[in-house]
């Protein structure tokens, strides 16, 4: 293999071809139904997917050939253009799912925290990597604090799950560089508490009025689904179309949830997935995703330098965050959270801006290796 070959990730690519090709085949089985019966076209959401799919390709492809230093440059301006979208997503922008997360400009639509989620990994590498890990100096605690958690902050407040992903993405990447690591092992306790004891901690939160109503009822009907059937619906239907899907699943086209199952494109496309193909199907997914984010992680760790390394070692825990909790609620282990599965579930907004990381992580393999 030539010194030119090595530059480009064929890894990284060839899994991401894989995940995009045969997410497209479950994406059409999951959509056909929804498609038919609102725009009278089973291939309509397939269609703009695969659409959405070629142009993420060749950003990835274009984005692989610039130096990723050049993002890094102008990294403070595109922080600030995308937390200014964030804020007036939450007074301006189009209702979803009892929150406000989508906005318009001159025609399109798209959803800013998902960017925001990119521009905070970007903007957050360049700052850690400026004051080297040193959290001793006020400032430079304050100015960490605020790359990382203002943006966090504002989309939680009106899209919890990604303000979750946002806070998990900061605080991993400040954890690689901090020297004190007795707080971060006191989060992941707290953590651990609020997964065992979410119901009580839920009510007490509740009474202070930081949840909102439809949020509560996520916890409660993850906790006790059948007792919730109206809230859990979606959660139901989900785990019955896993349960009936077994090793080898009902075959390809054959599922009877997706007429049945609430967003069978989006969030629960894995049960439709499962319900299909059985575990041996899902199963290869999950191990498409592994050697993607492990291979993500072994670039991140052979970097020398502070901010590939930073950068790289981002995109790899959101992937695998949004991996993670995508699976998680579709098979209850989770509360709801609204979490789409990577390169798979329907979305334009999401799938450019982790098309947008894969070229920025083979942009980093380029050029650490020239």
């Amino acid at each position: 293999m030539t010194r030119a070959n090595k530059k480009f990730e064929y890894t990284i690519f060839t899994c991401v071809l894989f995940l995009v090709v045969f997410g497209l085949i479950v994406l059409y089985s999951a959509s056909s139904y929804s498609s038919t019966r609102i725009y009278g076209n089973s291939y309509y959401l397939f269609i703009r997917q695969a659409i959405f799919c070629g142009v993420g390709l060749l950003i990835a492809l274009l984005l692989s050939f610039i130096p990723y230093k050049l993002y890094s440059s102008f990294s403070k301006y595109i922080f600030i253009a995308c937390l200014m979208l964030v804020v007036m997503t939450a007074f301006a922008g189009r209702i979803s799912r009892g929150s406000s997360r989508w906005i318009m400009l001159k025609g399109l639509i798209f959803q800013p925290s998902e960017l925001m989620k990119l521009a905070m990994i970007i903007y957050l590498s360049k700052v850690l990597t400026e004051i080297n890990g040193d959290f001793e100096k006020k400032d430079n605690f304050l100015r960490v604090m605020m790359v990382a958690y203002a943006p966090t902050f504002i989309v939680a407040l009106s899209n919890l799950s990604t303000g979750i992903i946002l806070f998990i993405i900061a605080t991993t990447m400040i954890f690689t560089v901090s020297k004190k690591k007795l707080i971060f092992i006191f989060m992941i306790v707290l953590i651990g508490l609020f997964y065992v004891f979410a119901y009580p901690m839920t009510k007490v939160l509740q009474s202070t009025g930081l949840l909102k109503t439809y949020q509560v009822g996520r916890i409660f009907a993850w906790k006790d689904p059948e007792n919730y059937p109206d809230i859990a619906y979606q959660t139901l239907q989900g785990l019955y179309a896993i349960g009936s899907g077994r090793i080898g699943g009902r075959g390809y086209l054959a599922s009877i949830q997706k007429a049945i199952l609430p967003e069978a494109q989006n969030d629960m496309i894995f049960a439709i997935l499962c319900e299909e193909l059985g575990i041996i199907g899902a199963g290869l997914f999950i191990l498409l995703y592994i050697i993607l984010i492990y291979r993500i992680f072994i670039i991140s760790f052979r970097q020398k330098n502070l901010n590939a390394m930073l950068l790289t070692f981002g995109i790899g825990v959101h992937i695998a965050v949004q991996v993670i909790l995508n699976i998680g609620v579709v098979t209850n282990l989770l509360p709801n959270t609204g979490v789409i599965l990577p390169f798979v579930s329907y979305g334009g907004s999401s799938l450019i801006v982790l098309f947008i990381e894969i070229g920025i992580v083979m942009s980093v393999v380029r050029c650490e290796a020239a």
